[in-house]
């Protein structure tokens, strides 16, 4: 209190008081809410703040664009890789149908070849309808099998065994083939040959002795005209036949007694042994037939070493090697 009476007032009013500035509230009364303050702040100090907000605002997009494209490329990758790891699986087993087809027209071939053989060994006719089944059973599975297929999951062996199998099977072609060609060249000659019943065969040929065979030896000479077993009238007791020591055809009596006449004579020779010696050109041509289809019949059903040959493994037929292929493929997943 000032002198005088006059009391001083003390308080956030006056000035010098350490809370001047704030507003005196009577006692009791709410006080009022924070009240809003701006802000001021240097430009320079803004433009350096949004430049940093647009360069950690590019950082962070840019972050999560790469992590979206590593995701998606994973992600392509993947499902890439699934088809075609699912197209290789039904390339397999597309491939495994084909081979087992290959394998049934195989076991038909090898079914007619056998019989066409037995045909012209033991029934001593010639197949004329088989150059024709030949040609219409053709087996299947070439090159263009493999044209735009997948073989991600295929074992390197697997893939091994089916280009082998259809280089074998190239070669199988080519030989039935050949088969089907000698089978039209020489249905005319073998059918003639074969005409003849077993064992039957004409007399061809005569050794002519005379004075000079204990020197030099006996000639062999072909008759004119051969005679056919069942000729009624015989051997004639006088044969013709091409000069052995010149041209032109000779005749000198049939031998009939140990004595050896003046001027020679002429033995016939018993074809079968003849025969045996030198085949006919015939019997050569029916041999190179069935031993070309004996040969395809080999491939099919395969070999096994003889006992004593140096090689003791067999080799697996095209049939065998068709089934295990067929199976091989149908397991792959």
């Amino acid at each position: 209190m000032q002198p005088g009476g006059v009391a001083r007032q003390v308080g956030p009013g006056i000035p010098g008081h350490p809370l001047a500035g704030a507003v005196a509230q009577p006692f009791g009364a709410v006080p009022a809410g924070p009240q809003a303050q701006r802000i001021e702040l240097d430009e320079g100090v803004v433009s350096q703040a949004r430049s940093r907000a647009f360069k950690s605002g590019l950082t962070a997009g840019a972050v999560f664009g790469a992590v979206l494209l590593v995701l998606g490329y994973v992600g392509g990758t993947a499902m890439s890789e699934g088809n075609t790891r699912s197209k290789s699986t039904r390339d397999a087993h597309e491939l495994a149908g084909d081979v087992t087809k290959a394998q049934a027209a195989l076991d038909d071939l090898k079914a007619k070849l056998e019989g066409g053989a037995k045909s012209l060994m033991a029934d001593r006719k010639f197949p004329a309808d088989l150059a024709g089944t030949l040609s219409g059973l053709n087996v299947d599975f070439a090159g263009d099998k493999l044209m735009g297929r997948r073989f991600s999951g295929v074992p390197a062996d697997v893939t091994h065994d089916l280009f082998d199998f259809i280089t074998r099977v190239q070669t199988f072609n080519d030989k039935k083939e050949l088969v089907v060609a000698l089978l039209n060249k020489l249905q005319k000659p073998i059918t003639e040959e074969l005409s003849r019943p077993a064992g039957q065969l004409p007399i061809q040929y005569v050794v002519v002795v005379d004075k000079e065979t204990p020197s030099m030896g006996a000639f062999m000479a072909s008759l004119a005209t051969p005679i056919a077993p069942d000729d009624k009238t015989g051997v004639p007791n006088e044969l013709t036949f091409s000069n052995p020591r010149g041209g032109g055809n000779v005749k000198l009596p049939r031998l009939t007694s140990e004595k050896v006449p003046k001027d020679g004579a002429a033995i016939t020779i018993v074809p079968a042994t003849f025969e045996k010696v030198c085949p006919s050109k015939q019997r050569g041509q029916i041999a190179q037939l069935v031993s070309t289809m004996e040969s395809l019949v080999g491939d099919i059903q395969g070999q096994k070493a003889a006992e004593g040959e140096v090689v003791t493994e067999s080799k697996a037929g095209l049939s065998e090697s068709a089934a295990k292929l067929a199976e091989r493929l149908n397991k792959i997943q």
